[in-house]
Formats: structure tokens, sequence, C-alpha cells
């Protein structure tokens, strides 16, 4: 009777941890503006009637291996409504995001979808959404079967299959891409040139690089350009000031002005990186996604001043506001690492599968590595490394990333020009740092951000900009002659 009583008693205790394992834990103010930044293409407003419809593509588990016959549902997102037999089928291809029925809705290329009496479809990358080949998404299996060579195969299938069609025997095949999904809209043309005519790649990059240094201060130029200077002067004071906090033996008073959560261990470098860098997201994720037609850094920039005319605490006021004002501000490196491993056996596809591809294939760490820039110098590419390693084992340490990041640069060619892709860059988006330019043949729109020319042709357009949506509109009649 004794024995049962323990074993009871054991059950009883273990009993709520169990549940509590089970809990999804706060996701930290870094992985949420990490989030927000590969949250996908900017999504425009629409009052037409919806005629998209959800399909499943059956795919291969592994694009490569014969041996392999595992199967899995892939999601696209299909409207035929305008469609004609032997008409062109336009995709736009779906990168690290859930796919929606209004990434094929009010934008350019369903205007030129309907013009050619075409089908438009998005389709969802391996891992993301609803399209998820395998759980869980242990590093095991995010190695073997997260890729960008695996979902260019897929995106080959998707069209394969359309083409068995009788309808679509004989359609031409047009793929666009926006930021990872414009990088496989080159890749695809490249590697398979005779499967599609051409692309449009809005904001691709295309060099993988580690030390993603370069980004960051494009986004300060940003502010300095569309926010002016007295903007980029807050963010650069405060900074400075709270830097200098942690430097000389003050962090407490730091964590305190900065309302960090009392976890936050302010002698630890680390969280403090993670503090500095979740900063410079908040603000680069107002610059990547900007509109200077509706000027949108100068209206931040003038939130920023109204919180208070004191920099630093303007400065803390609008990243927690920005934040959704929480209690504390949850910034913990540990916290970010904890949430990532949880994510593995509990499914976070959008987060985790994009940090895995960031570590295994691309790089792309936004690093406070250049001195002309408003953040500071406190977080490291080694932040990002570390995490890597941390979170998917030692296979993806900083050196092991290094040659993981020349593979790619190997196999895809990095910055180039590919024959029938049609390369587009904002003047201030920070991923062109990594992407086509001039010498490629790049259309680069003054002022403009990221994949800022999606949308429908419209009065707000400035010249460039439309006359780069009337480039697209003819390149394209050309491809499908």
């Amino acid at each position: 009777m004794k024995y049962s009583l323990k074993v009871l008693q054991l059950v009883l205790v273990l009993a709520p941890l169990s549940t509590a394992s089970l809990m999804e834990p706060e996701i930290p103010a870094f992985i949420k503006t990490m989030k927000e930044m590969h949250q996908g293409p900017p999504r425009h407003p629409t009052t037409r009637k919806s005629h998209v419809k959800t399909r499943w593509i059956t795919q291969k588990l592994d694009n490569f291996d014969e041996a392999n016959n595992k199967t899995w549902q892939n999601r696209i997102l299909i409207n035929e409504h305008n469609f004609v037999e032997g008409s062109p089928i336009f995709i736009y291809l779906g990168g690290e995001w859930r796919i929606q029925p209004g990434d094929i809705g009010s934008v350019h290329l369903a205007d030129i979808a309907k013009e050619h009496k075409g089908t438009i479809l998005t389709t969802e990358h391996r891992f993301y959404g609803e399209s998820i080949p395998i759980k869980p998404l242990s590093s095991e299996n995010l190695s073997k079967y997260q890729n960008v060579k695996q979902a260019l195969a897929d995106v080959v299938n998707v069209i394969k299959v359309l083409k068995e069609e009788d309808k679509y025997k004989d359609s031409k095949v047009v793929v666009q891409g926006c930021s990872y999904s414009a990088t496989m809209a080159t890749w695809l043309k490249k590697l398979y040139p005779d499967v599609i005519v051409g692309s449009w790649a809005s904001s691709a990059p295309l060099e993988a690089k580690v030390n993603f240094r370069e980004f960051m201060k494009v986004v300060g130029e940003a502010y300095r350009e569309l926010g002016g200077d007295y903007c980029y002067n807050i963010i650069d004071n405060a900074t400075s000031y709270f830097e200098n906090l942690f430097y000389n033996g003050q962090g407490a008073q730091a964590k305190k002005e900065l309302n960090l959560c009392s976890d936050f261990d302010e002698n630890d470098e680390r969280d403090q990186w993670q503090y500095f860098s979740t900063v410079a997201n908040v603000f680069a994720n107002l610059a990547q996604y900007q509109n200077p037609q509706n000027k949108d850094l100068s209206n931040y920039c003038s939130n920023l001043r109204n919180f208070s005319d004191n920099d630093y605490e303007a400065l803390s006021k609008f990243v927690q506001w920005r934040l959704e004002n929480p209690e504390c501000v949850s910034t913990k490196y540990q916290d970010a690492v904890d949430y990532y491993v949880w994510s593995k056996d509990n499914y976070d596809g959008d987060g985790l599968a994009w940090t895995f591809q960031t570590c295994s294939e691309f790089g792309w760490f936004q690093s406070s590595g250049s001195r002309n820039q408003p953040f500071g110098t406190n977080f490291p590419v080694t932040l990002y490394t570390d995490i890597c390693e941390a979170v998917f084992g030692s296979d993806y340490s900083e050196a092991k990333i290094r040659n993981l990041i020349k593979e790619t640069n190997a196999d895809f060619g990095g910055i180039e020009s590919v024959e029938d892709v049609y390369f587009t860059q904002g003047g201030l988006d920070p991923w062109a740092k990594v992407g086509a330019g001039v010498a490629q043949g790049a259309t680069i729109i003054p002022q403009a951000a990221h994949c800022s020319d999606l949308g429908s042709i419209s009065a707000s357009d400035s010249a460039a900009l439309r006359a780069s949506k009337e480039r697209v509109s003819e390149l394209i009649a050309q491809w499908l002659a």
C-alpha cells in the first residue's frame, strides 16, 4: 500500500510538469521582430470578388532520392476565372510565409494574367504555412528536406501536374517572386530554363553572406533620407546612451529604463546583444516595407519624437509601443533558444524553418558590423551563429555555416545576370546590397523599399515605379510571344 501511494504521489507531481511542457511559451520580443521581418509580401486591399480556390499537389518528400517514395500534400491557391485554354500560367512563388488569397488579388501580376486570359496561382514553400512535409521539425528532418533545391523541384512538379491537364498542355509559364521567393524565381530560370519562359524577381537577394553588416547601414540611410537627420540622431543618441550604461556597469539602470523583464541578465553580453538586435529589428521592419508616397518613415519619426523630448526615453517607449506594450520586454538570449527548441517538437514552421535556412544556406545575419548606422555595435554576427548551433547542433557552428554559405554561392553563382529574368530593386531596400544591381541590368526604383512594386498600377505610383511596372508588362508579352 505504501508503494502504491508513492507511485500516486509521483504521478501527481509529474502531471502538471508534463502539461506545462506542452504549453506554448511566450514568444520573445527578438523572435517576434524576426517573424515580422519575414511575414510575407505587402498585401494590397481589394474590392474584387475572389475566385481563388485551394488545391493540393502531391509532392515527393525527397525530390532527389529515387529510393524514397514518401509523399506529402503541398497547398497552392489558384484563380482560373479568366483562363482560356492554351493561355499562360502565372505563378507567384511563395517564400518563407503562409500564402493567402490576397497574394494573387489586387496585384500587378494578376492584372497581367487577366490581360493574357491566363491562370494565376501562388505556391506554398515546403515547411511554411500548411505545407509541412514531415514532423517533427527536427534538425535531422530539416537538414534532409528543407532547402531551396527541394523547393525549386516542388515548383517544377506543380507545373508538371498542371500541364498534364489538357487545358494547360500548351500553356507557357511565367513566374514572379518577392524577396527570397524572387531568389527562387531567378534560380528556377537558371536551373530549369525550359520549364518557364521568364521570371520577374522583385528584391531578390542572390549572394549568400554570413555577416550582412550592410543591411542596417541602409536602414539607417532610409531614416536619414526619409525621416530627417533629427530622426537618425534620436536613434543614434539613445542607442549610445544605453550602450554606455551597460559598458559602465549601470546595466540595472538600463534594465529599468528599458522595462526589461526580470530574468534579463544585465551582465550577460548575449542578453544585451539580443536587446539591441531587437531594437534594430523594430526600426528595420518599418523601413523594409515603407512607402515613400505615404511618408511612412517621416510619420514614424514624428511618433518617435512625440513620446518624449528625451531621446533615450523616446526610443524606449517607441520600441515598447511597436511591441504592443508588453508588461515587460522579453529579450533574454536563452529564452529565444528555448523557444526555437520547443518549436522543433511543437511546430512553428514559419519562424523555425526560415531560421534553419539562414543557418544552413544563406546566412544574411543582420549584424551591427557597420559603423555607419544608428543601432550601435552591440549585436555581432556571433549572436545569430550561436543561436544556430544552440538550436540545430554542432553541424551549424559559425565555421561550418561559413562553408555552407560558400557552397550556396558556388551552386548558384551569387550576384549575376540570368537570361529572361527582370530584376527590380528599391533604392532604399537593405536587401539590395546582396542582390542584382545596375551591372546586372536591374531596375532601381528611387526611395522604394522591399518588394515595393507588387501592387497594381496606381495613380500614387512614382514615375519610376510606374515605368518599371509597364516594363514588366512589356517583357512578359515578349516572353509569351
